[in-house]
């Protein structure tokens, strides 16, 4: 799935080829860009002779001197860095607010300064232009329309293959915090944020087209939920070789997922009209999410903060907009959290039984069963 880049020079952890003149890591590259252009100073609690690496010792203490100090040792060019832009275009400093906001800021007029969602709505654009490209069939130009077609199970296993870099790149643009984060940590978050963010965007795109009869997809297709014996038919097995299972009984069998989300997810978004904003809030709160197993104290603090910064753009986003009653819309919004959950066990556990069934054959499924990554 991915390309065989140099262990990045400064954590030792997996690279992502060559960033400000040596081999980094996503991480890495975004903490030194970002040192760089907000002229960060940091400060050593160990006489500067911290460890930067994959040990135990340097992921639970993370020093951000010692790291920056590295950076520069091994070779990362400071001048290298451009100052008002990125690789996804320019971008404003991100700002967590006060822990208890004027009341002034709560009632700024539409449109209100929302830091971090319009980064994270600058950045899910972008995402929707790199997925025209990466999901372009071949043999037909970008400027055509793309005419939707029904799925099948294994046209999802690839295309979810191929989304998972792509998003989770999206949440490192959108949310430089993440590069900050240990490496074991941030992992523990965005394994436990993919496919309940698979689920939440198929209901904003349910909401876009206003119709619930299929499944969504990022590329433009669906899974059609009217006949799911189609999606779990094989069309590259010959008609004389038999499926483990047939795709009838398998649709019976998974039928769950389908009908557990549109029910508790879609149909709910589709009542309430969940806009973009909404759904972008909603995404950034299921990446933060705090008492995950393995998570360390130091990260769930830095959530908080991140949550409690999102609930108060949101909040200022109603006001923003005069919602009449705008806080039990938000309790309505965020009440689709546990629902969204609740999906994604049941899909785990349909993949789970898919993967069992049919091992040799599906490699996303392989990808996340074997390695634990949900």
């Amino acid at each position: 799935m991915a390309k065989n880049f140099e262990p990045c020079k400064i954590c030792n952890s997996p690279g992502n080829g060559l960033h400000f003149g040596i081999d980094a890591c996503r991480g890495c590259t975004s903490f030194f860009r970002r040192t760089i252009v907000q002229e960060k100073e940091y400060y050593c609690n160990s006489d500067d002779s911290c460890e930067i690496g994959k040990s135990e010792a340097a992921l639970k203490s993370p020093c951000r001197k010692c790291r920056f100090a590295k950076c520069l040792e091994v070779g990362m060019k400071s001048e290298a860095v451009q100052k008002n832009r990125d690789s996804y275009g320019k971008r404003r400093e991100l700002a967590i607010y006060a822990a208890n906001p004027s009341p002034s800021s709560v009632r700024l007029k539409f449109p209100a300064p929302y830091f971090m969602l319009e980064s994270v709505k600058n950045q899910y654009s972008h995402l929707e232009s790199v997925r025209l490209v990466v999901h372009l069939d071949e043999g037909t130009s970008m400027f055509s329309k793309r005419i939707p077609k029904p799925h099948t199970f294994r046209d999802t296993d690839k295309l979810m293959f191929r989304e998972y870099d792509m998003v989770t790149d999206w949440a490192m643009n959108s949310f430089p915090q993440l590069a900050d984060f240990p490496n074991d940590q941030r992992k523990i978050l965005l394994k436990h944020f993919y496919l309940q963010f698979f689920i939440l965007e198929s209901g904003f795109m349910a909401c876009r087209n206003g119709r619930n009869d299929v499944w969504f997809l990022p590329n433009g297709d669906y899974i059609d939920c009217r006949d799911l014996a189609s999606f779990y038919r094989d069309p590259t097995r010959p008609e004389s070789s038999s499926q483990s299972i047939s795709p009838e009984h398998a649709a019976l069998m998974m039928k769950g997922t389908c009908t557990g989300c549109r029910r508790m997810v879609t149909n709910t978004m589709l009542k309430d009209n969940i806009d973009q904003c909404e759904f972008l809030a909603l995404s950034a709160l299921i990446l933060f999410q705090t008492g995950l197993e393995g998570q360390s104290e130091s990260c769930m603090e830095t959530c908080k903060k991140i949550r409690s910064t999102v609930q108060r753009e949101l909040l200022q986003y109603y006001a923003g907009k005069r919602t009449q009653e705008y806080s039990i819309r938000m309790g309505n919004v965020l009440s689709l959290l546990p629902s969204v959950l609740s999906s994604t066990y049941k899909m785990l556990d349909d993949m789970e039984l898919m993967y069992i069934m049919n091992k040799q054959d599906h490699s996303f499924f392989k990808y996340f069963v074997e390695s634990k990554r949900i």
